[in-house]
């Protein structure tokens, strides 16, 4: 059963709970005595290490303003002190979660635990794309990353990582090489500044999301582990959340980097609003993917004149939002990617969209 998977919430973080009526944690079935049902929940809400219910004590407190949205707080993973285990029960129990197709929120540790979760979908009838906000990227033996990628079984699961908000002085020149090489997207945190609508197309493909807190500056927010005078500003991490919850396809969003060693704080209050725009974004889902001449989009045909390919765009009748059609290098199937006007934009000038050009070759192997 799930329930053997989790810690409940302690009661002393229940009881802070103010006019319960109104607040976050008022509304949502808590793991506190009884082991909540999740027959009727959609988002489930769980936690790796204590240092998490710091940052539940400010979400509960926020306002409620999602209706009947039905939302679980599981309480947080068991740590058995042996790693493999660790891991192992984290991917079992993610996995019967995403079994049950809720959309899980982890308030993590200062580590990711991408592995683990990584391997919980493993059911996953598509390869995965995965967003990763992090100021670095770190390629070496024994990472996260290289795991995956260094093992035919996961690297067979994934199909793209995106990285945003990276800062080039933390990115070597054999990883920015690297990133070429596999066609993954890197979003540097100078290009996306100023256009940071840019970013909704990229989380819109996700599957997962891993939020580095240490992307974020840290006048705006602390306890960080690697804090550094640049990085995304509050307003920034905010959206980037609420485009996230926004994504048709996204079922789980990850929060980490915030010390173990620290008090209650203006990090765990920034976490809180996160999660809190992440559900925001939740509740305006357009579930709007397209399929293949789908006539509620309109479709736009255009060629590059100067490589002889046809881009199609399809506009959503009902959200205005854009998708390029990418062709399968060698099946007769497409699959689509999420895209902005300045894409279709970009076409129209003559230029070959990256975004296009970079899935398409990924296909190619």
């Amino acid at each position: 059963m799930l329930e053997a998977y989790f810690d409940p919430v302690p009661s002393s973080v229940v009881e802070e709970i103010k006019h319960p009526s109104q607040a976050f944690g008022g509304n949502i079935q808590l793991y506190s005595k009884l082991f909540p049902k999740l027959s009727t929940a959609k988002i489930a809400i769980v936690g790796i290490g204590e240092q998490s219910h710091l940052i539940r004590k400010s979400l509960y407190s926020l306002t409620w303003r999602f209706g009947k949205t039905p939302i679980v707080d599981l309480g947080n993973f068991k740590t058995p002190s042996d790693q493999k285990q660790r891991d192992f029960a984290m991917s079992e129990a993610l996995g019967e979660l995403f079994a049950l197709n809720l959309i899980v929120i982890v308030l993590s540790d200062e580590k990711s635990h991408l592995i683990p979760q990584h391997r919980s979908q493993r059911d996953s009838k598509t390869p995965l794309e995965l967003a990763c906000v992090t100021p670095s990227i770190n390629f070496d033996a024994g990472s996260d990353y290289y795991e995956i990628l260094s093992s035919p079984k996961y690297r067979k699961q994934l199909s793209n990582i995106d990285f945003i908000a990276t800062q080039a002085y933390y990115i070597s020149d054999e990883t920015a090489d690297q990133l070429d090489s596999l066609n993954f997207e890197n979003y540097r945190l100078g290009n996306i500044r100023n256009t940071l609508e840019e970013t909704e197309p990229i989380l819109r493909s996700a599957h997962s999301m891993y939020f580095d807190l240490n992307a974020v500056r840290n006048a705006d927010i602390d306890g960080l582990t690697q804090p550094s005078p640049n990085g995304l500003y509050a307003e920034e991490a905010v959206k980037i959340a609420r485009y996230a919850g926004l994504s048709n396809m996204l079922n789980s969003a990850t929060f980490y980097g915030l010390s173990n060693d620290r008090s209650h704080g203006l990090g765990d209050e920034l976490v809180a609003q996160m999660v809190w725009y992440f559900v925001e974004g939740y509740t305006s889902r357009f579930n709007d993917h397209p399929v293949k001449n789908d006539e509620n989009y309109l479709i736009y045909r255009n060629r590059i004149e100067s490589t002889g390919h046809e881009i199609t765009f399809y506009k959503s009748r009902k959200s205005d939002r854009w998708w390029i059609e990418v062709p399968h290098p060698y099946e007769e199937e497409t699959f689509f990617i999420g895209c902005s006007y300045q894409d279709y934009q970009n076409v129209c000038d003559g230029d070959m969209p990256d975004r296009w050009w970079r899935a398409y070759q990924r296909h190619l192997g």
